[in-house]
């Protein structure tokens, strides 16, 4: 009984020293390091060059394949396929990074899709209505440049309010007019 128990712990030992295990990113490259983090190193002609080709392609300009989740209609329904490739306007502006890249034109793209019913245990056909942006332009605004309550409206590269009813029971008024800045209604 003993010979089997010592067995079955020696068994036990080797299983886990030999089970494979996945190196760390930093074993891999032989060097320590954190995602995130800067490593200094000497500054090269090559390694200037790789850098402005990297910021090259991460300008704003045509529109990059991005990839969109395609949101069933309701919890009891599955869509196939559940994400697809599309154009979207994303990248960098000369603006010390505080620019926006946004859609400056933009069209409705339809992608055939099956909508599998949980509930009916029944799939149908259909086409599932995606925008997708044609052309691409820089905005000197970001979200941060719109103080409260006013919103950052990427599609007119602006700030505004939010709250476009109130705008328009106030203008019917004509002792009051409506204040852009802290979007509300006062007295002339």
């Amino acid at each position: 009984m003993e010979k089997l128990v010592l067995c079955l712990v020696l068994f036990a030992v080797v299983a886990v020293q030999a089970r494979h295990q996945f190196p760390r990113v930093s074993e891999r490259l032989g060097e320590p390091f954190r995602i995130g983090e800067y490593i200094k190193v000497v500054c090269t002609s090559e390694l200037s060059n790789e850098r402005d080709h990297i910021m090259e392609k991460s300008r704003c300009g045509e529109p990059k394949d991005v990839f969109v989740q395609l949101k069933p209609n309701s919890p009891h329904e599955l869509v196939s396929p559940s994400a697809v490739w599309v154009k979207n306007c994303v990248g960098i502006c000369d603006y010390d990074n505080e620019g926006s890249c946004i859609a400056t034109e933009t069209k409705i793209r339809h992608i055939p899709v099956r909508i599998y019913n949980g509930n009916t245990n029944k799939e149908s056909c259909a086409t599932y209505a995606v925008e997708e942006h044609v052309k691409c332009g820089c905005c000197a605004l970001s979200p941060d440049h719109c103080v409260s309550p006013r919103v950052f409206n990427p599609r007119k590269c602006s700030c505004h309010c939010p709250n476009i009813e109130d705008r328009r029971e106030c203008v019917k008024k004509t002792d009051m007019t409506w204040n852009r800045a802290h979007c509300k209604c006062e007295k002339i």
